[in-house]
This record gives structure tokens, C-alpha cells and sequence, in this order.
């Protein structure tokens, strides 16, 4: 998981993060439209090579990615209440 780099800033540190978010979102993005043009082509030709992979979605490339956000959050909060505690 991210760490901040040694004297890193820490709002330095903040954006990374968001920007690793993002991307993260990009990537699952266009998994998701890889899906929709694979069942696009399943409805004129379902080849059962097309139905073994459709029955396998949302597969271990989205779910690991979708892992990595839901922890760089984690990480996100973590780091947002150390730098801005609450009275």
C-alpha cells in the first residue's frame, strides 16, 4: 500500500494518492468497456469460448483493481485525519 515518501509533503502525498485513484478508475473504466463490446459481439455470435469468458466477469483484473481502491482509500482517510485531527 502507498506510503509517503521520506520528507515527502504531505498534501504532495494527498494528491499522489488521488491521482493513483484515478487511475485506478480509469483502468476499471475501460475493463468495463471492454465487457460491454465482448456482449456486444456475444449477441450476434456467442461462441461458447465467449460464454466461458462472460460467465468469468467481472474477472481478477477488475476485482484486484477495485480491491486497490477501496485500500488507497483506506490509506486517503488515514492520512487525512493524522494531517487534520478533530478536536
Amino acid at each position: 500500500m502507498a506510503k509517503a515518501m521520506e520528507g515527502e509533503d504531505p498534501y504532495a502525498f494527498l494528491d499522489r494518492l488521488l491521482e493513483e485513484q484515478q487511475m485506478k478508475h480509469f483502468e476499471l473504466a475501460g475493463l468495463v468497456g471492454e465487457y460491454r463490446a465482448h456482449f456486444a459481439e456475444m449477441q450476434d455470435r456467442a461462441t461458447q469460448d465467449a460464454v466461458n469468458l462472460a460467465r468469468g466477469l467481472p474477472g481478477a483484473k477488475y476485482r484486484v483493481n477495485a480491491k486497490y481502491i477501496e485500500e488507497n482509500w483506506l490509506v486517503f482517510e488515514a492520512e487525512m485525519k493524522r494531517m487534520f485531527p478533530r478536536d
